[in-house]
């Protein structure tokens, strides 16, 4: 397996990079090396040091305005559903007023949904301690979770 010399994670990777760079820099001092054989490391280095602290504000600020989108879209729906709820049952919408408005179109129909040929089944599997789930399947197709046309729940 391959050393693995440098740390993935950015915070880590930046910590160990700089340490890094001190003690080779030490190292070639101790050593009476030439110091200028670092300067593409020295210039590496500064530029990793001035765009990695500017890469977390950013998405520390990415963060703040995800946040604040969240907390505007929730406020929008909550104000539109009481909305919507009323022009649903308000008697003098039609059907072409909600397909323009874009809400639900409720099917006028009233065909009922046909009686299901077959029955649930319930399998209980113990899988921990003290722990059973229950799955429903349907008899003519027990390896499989999907529900029959029209089924909400058993």
């Amino acid at each position: 397996m391959a050393e693995r010399r440098f740390p993935r994670p950015d915070g880590d990777f930046s910590a160990y990079m700089n340490h890094y760079y001190e003690a080779v820099e030490k190292f070639y001092s101790v050593q009476g090396l030439d110091p200028n054989d670092l300067t593409d490391l020295k210039k590496a280095l500064d530029l990793w040091n001035a765009n990695y602290p500017a890469h977390v504000a950013a998405q520390q600020r990415a963060e703040a305005a995800r946040q604040n989108k969240d907390a505007a879209r929730r406020e929008l729906e909550a104000q539109a559903r009481p909305i919507t709820n009323f022009i649903q049952g308000f008697p003098k919408t039609t059907d072409a007023d909600r397909a323009t408005i874009g809400i639900t179109v409720r099917d006028r129909d009233g065909t009922p949904v046909t009686t299901p040929t077959t029955r649930p089944q319930a399998v209980v599997q113990a899988g921990q301690r003290l722990t059973h789930t229950l799955r429903l399947t349907d008899e003519s197709t027990p390896t499989r979770r999907a529900r029959p046309r029209g089924v909400l729940g058993a």
